[in-house]
């Protein structure tokens, strides 16, 4: 048995012994044995004393049980007689959203910038998980997230966030895919994306003016300088992005691209769409036809070649050839 749900199941125990009338004033060794008796195992004193601070004073937990220690009786009371643990303010429309905001939360275990989260995390859940064994219901996992591998780069942005807010440029050494040998670049910083599960920083570079984006996992180092930040009044995110497929920008004016779906990959793509520019055009039993308003970006290429046979670019006639031409060689590989 987890040791979590160990611990809310003696709660209960001992919440139960302080409200019963028949015994009261229950003395340490009294809950020891009613504990053990109900989990059969041995708890030492500290363990139940332990339990009895908790829930006291847990803020986290909200308890704020008023169980007091009577000298007198030799044992402990609750001064409120109408108290008890099931009283805790929570329906169960608010333990369901928690229980649904927490599995997203911990999609993000292990992120640097997010660790002081983790603990706050870990009581909610745990006040989730008390409310739930009060209510005499065994949780089980009903909601799962995918859970992304975890890549290198996001130890940075607690830097990075730091040097947007305070406007500060950040000095990186950077090696593109591409590039063989890496480079120490002056970046001054606007941006920070996520995009698949990998974080990339969007700044200007300082030596050439230029407008780039860096992929975190792809800098070895980062420190943050104390040259004059130099901010870029022109660069909106929103527009910056606004036609981009993925994380690639792209030079010139977007296109329209036409695709085709097959009628059951089509269901897909409706509930889900490829781009916020998505437009449907055709939709029957042979195919479903849309247009989004894009530019062509590797990402782009890539999420089609992704569909195989189940789409067909109608336009442009330059992005048909360039799949045809992918599928052709990925097909002599066979």
């Amino acid at each position: 048995m987890p040791a979590n749900k160990e611990a809310f199941i003696r709660y209960r125990i001992i919440d139960s012994c302080l409200r019963n009338r028949q015994h009261k004033f229950p003395t340490l060794e009294y809950l020891i044995q009613a504990c053990e008796e109900k989990l059969g195992k041995v708890f030492s004193s500290s363990t139940i004393q332990k339990d009895i601070y908790t829930m006291r004073f847990d803020d986290a937990l909200g308890f704020h049980a008023p169980v007091e220690y009577s000298k007198k009786h030799h044992g402990y009371y609750y001064i409120d007689e109408n108290f008890t643990l099931a009283s805790i303010p929570l329906s169960e429309e608010d333990i369901e959203a928690m229980e649904f905001a927490v599995s997203l939360l911990q999609q993000f275990r292990g992120v640097k910038i997010l660790e002081q989260f983790e603990s706050s995390v870990d009581k909610i859940l745990e006040a989730i998980h008390i409310q739930r064994a009060l209510a005499g219901r065994e949780h089980t996992e009903f909601i799962q997230v995918e859970k992304a591998a975890k890549h290198s780069g996001t130890e940075w942005l607690g830097e990075i966030v730091s040097a947007i807010i305070h406007r500060k440029p950040v000095e990186i050494i950077y090696q593109p895919f591409v590039a063989e040998k890496s480079k120490q670049h002056l970046v001054h910083p606007y941006l920070l994306k996520e995009y698949r599960n990998r974080w990339y920083l969007v700044g200007m570079i300082d030596q050439y003016n230029l407008l780039s984006t860096f992929g975190l996992d792809r800098i070895s180092n980062l420190i943050i300088s104390e040259k004059p930040f130099r901010a870029n009044h022109h660069f909106n995110p929103d527009s910056y992005f606004k036609h981009a497929f993925g994380i690639t920008t792209f030079e010139g004016k977007p296109q329209q691209v036409v695709l085709s779906f097959t009628p059951l990959q089509g269901k897909y793509i409706k509930t889900q769409p490829l781009h916020p520019t998505q437009k449907i055009l055709t939709d029957n039993k042979k195919e479903l036809r849309i247009s989004i308003h894009v530019g062509i970006t590797i990402e782009l290429i890539m999420a089609l070649l992704s569909f195989g046979e189940k789409v067909k670019v109608l336009k442009p006639l330059s992005l048909a050839v360039n799949i045809k031409s992918a599928l052709t060689k990925a097909a002599k590989q066979y």
